[in-house]
């Protein structure tokens, strides 16, 4: 036998909408709540044209007595259908219900005896939770301008989980999201496949970020068109699949079930499995033989111990901030790394006789072995952290430490230039004499690089590159080797690289241990406004000479492959001076005159709009 039924207001709806499709199928019809002398034979059927929170009474109820039910769509249904993954067309679902000869067992999530149909939401996850009706991205986003002011507010919570009556885990997270499959949930859309609504098991999502920046970043993610399931869960989000959970917290828990407000301080969730009868086709159901419910766990990212304390503490901060064990453990060795010691000592001179000899040598590779070799990054490192942390004893045991790796190096350096009976600028010397803004976008890029690294111990590896990316000791052996040969150019050339490379990396390494959180911003910004003014200081002759260079482009642009009097301009270079000297191989069809060579030198001044002096090679072409 069939029953329809609904709720006295929807009598008019049900009998203009619903009747005429029933006409050749016999049924009853029935106004809930059901009359307690009514009696529902066992093995009948139910379609129910009802609202959630009916709903939410009438199908445990036809479970335990063992009802088939068909969930038409209501007005007030916002949750159960979807969450069951049944049509929300009228005619579409009876018409199911006509042609189903087996009915479809599925399972039913309850929490502390609730049934959740679509998602239960625990804590502050309003950015992550269900959708209410079908929304775009830009009423999303608007969403979220809304609630500007409580993404400002948000904090960790205290959860203790619990399965099969042991304890997993005691952390702390923003919310929890509890859902039987892949349903209206932001975050099940995304990190689950199309599951099963049959599988004795139920999927949690414990979100704790520690910054609001991953928080919103993970969130536009979700926003995005690409309907695929995210490959790699988030580090900040914990997954849990199993049959049974327990879930408590010291104070008063605010969650939801299906947009309903709740409060507890204890939250038991379990799957009663093949629970319910369903006469209807479900897009959950069709996987139920693919799927097992055995439990699995991946919560390796959750915030534990200090960590844990922490982030419950205060509100969550929009940029990183290191937790107590990151800072320590980073703490200890950039302490020990600002220390002059003697293996430090030893590796500076070896490095700096090495670049010296690769220098004269103009061996690109042995230069690079020196590099890496070269331990001055290390201490450099622990000066910008010193700064942030305005730690004076760091800051002091740092400068005396880069103080004396530089002067040992000169010395070492000098000394090597006055042994080898050279004078030559070999072009690995030229090439560290003018140094530009290119190299201190090199410095920042590297000084990023270098904080970064020493704070993941992971990539620490990547150090080398770093120390060869910046290039720190040939510079220094370059000064030495001015000093030696009593050469100012060659020196002041080179320590202005030197200086470059220090107070980028000083700078910008500081900078990065601030947005990691290893800092607060009060106390780094005098640091900082220190630092900023010797790189704004460094950065004027950098610009002057990127300038130079820029208008050397620009020159040999001009000239090369040009014809003047019927002769072409070929490998022009460029040397700066008073004049200007162009050096340059003139190719024509006969040997040049000095007049003829005179008349090419006025056109190109002409050009430049300067006075230079002509260094020439003439060639004749066949």
């Amino acid at each position: 036998m069939l029953y329809l039924l609904h709720e006295p207001k929807d009598k008019e709806s049900v009998e203009e909408k619903i009747l005429p499709l029933l006409k050749n199928i016999e049924h009853e019809l029935v106004s809930y709540p059901i009359d307690k002398e009514f009696d529902i034979e066992r093995d009948s059927s139910l379609l129910l044209y009802l609202s959630d929170s009916v709903l939410r009474e009438i199908i445990p109820t036809a479970a335990k007595n063992k009802w088939a039910v068909s969930i038409l769509p209501h007005p007030e249904n916002k949750f159960t259908s979807t969450g069951l993954g049944v049509s929300e067309n009228i005619e579409e679902v009876i018409s199911e219900y006509s042609e189903c000869e087996n009915p479809y067992k599925v399972d039913l999530l309850f929490c502390n005896d609730v049934p959740v149909f679509s998602t239960a939401n625990i804590g502050d996850i309003f950015l992550l939770s269900e959708r209410h009706g079908k929304k775009n991205i830009f009423q999303e986003v608007i969403n979220i301008i809304r609630n500007i002011r409580r993404v400002s507010s948000l904090s960790h919570h205290s959860y203790q989980l619990s399965t099969d009556g042991e304890k997993i885990i005691h952390t702390s997270a923003l919310g929890i999201i509890v859902v039987e499959h892949a349903s209206s949930s932001l975050i099940s859309r995304r990190l689950l496949e199309k599951s099963s609504i049959s599988d004795g098991a139920f999927q949690v999502f414990v979100l704790a970020p520690q910054n609001l920046l991953v928080l919103l970043w993970f969130f536009l993610r979700s926003l995005a068109p690409n309907k695929k399931t995210l490959t790699r869960l988030p580090s900040f989000i914990g997954k849990i699949k199993t049959s049974n959970l327990q879930i408590v917290d010291d104070q008063t828990m605010d969650y939801t079930i299906d947009g309903e407000n709740k409060q507890a301080k204890e939250l038991n969730f379990e799957v009663h499995k093949q629970a319910v009868i369903l006469k209807q086709k479900s897009i959950f159901s069709e996987k139920a033989e693919k799927e097992n419910g055995r439990k699995s766990l991946k919560i390796e990212g959750l915030p534990k111990g200090e960590t844990r304390k922490e982030l419950i503490r205060r509100s969550l901060p929009i940029l990183p901030r290191a937790s107590t064990e990151q800072f320590q453990d980073l703490f200890k060795v950039l302490r020990e790394n600002s220390m002059v010691s003697t293996p430090f000592m030893t590796m500076m001179i070896l490095s700096t006789l090495i670049a010296t000899f690769g220098l004269f040598a103009n061996s690109s590779p042995v230069i690079i072995g020196a590099m890496i070799l070269a331990p001055v990054i290390a201490p450099i490192v622990s000066f910008s952290m010193g700064m942030v942390r305005y730690d004076i004893s760091m800051l002091k045991e740092s400068f005396i430490t880069i103080t004396a790796g530089t002067l040992i190096s000169l010395v070492f350096a000098a000394v090597v230039s006055l042994l080898i009976p050279l004078k030559v600028l070999t072009p690995e010397i030229e090439a560290r004499l003018s140094p530009t803004l290119l190299d201190m976008g090199i410095a920042v890029s590297s000084g990023i690089a270098a904080a970064y690294a020493h704070s993941n111990e992971g990539i620490a590896k990547s150090l080398a590159g770093v120390a060869i990316a910046v290039a720190l000791v040939p510079p220094l052996a370059v000064s030495g080797i001015g000093i030696g040969w009593w050469d100012w150019e060659v020196f002041s050339g080179a320590i202005l690289l030197y200086a470059t490379n220090l107070a980028g990396i000083i700078l910008f390494g500081g900078l990065t241990f601030l947005l990691l959180g290893f800092a607060p911003f009060k106390r780094a910004k005098m640091g900082l406004v220190y630092t900023l003014i010797i790189v704004v200081l460094v950065a004027v002759p950098l610009s002057l000479s990127f300038n130079r260079i820029m208008q050397e482009a620009n020159i040999t642009r001009a000239l090369e492959g040009t014809t003047i009097e019927n002769v072409v301009l070929r490998d022009v270079q460029i040397r700066f001076g008073t004049p200007m000297v162009v050096s340059l191989r003139l190719v024509g069809p006969e040997n040049m005159s000095s007049q003829k060579i005179q008349a090419v030198k006025k056109e190109i001044e002409n050009r430049i709009e300067l006075p230079v002096r002509l260094e020439v090679v003439s060639a004749m072409e066949f």
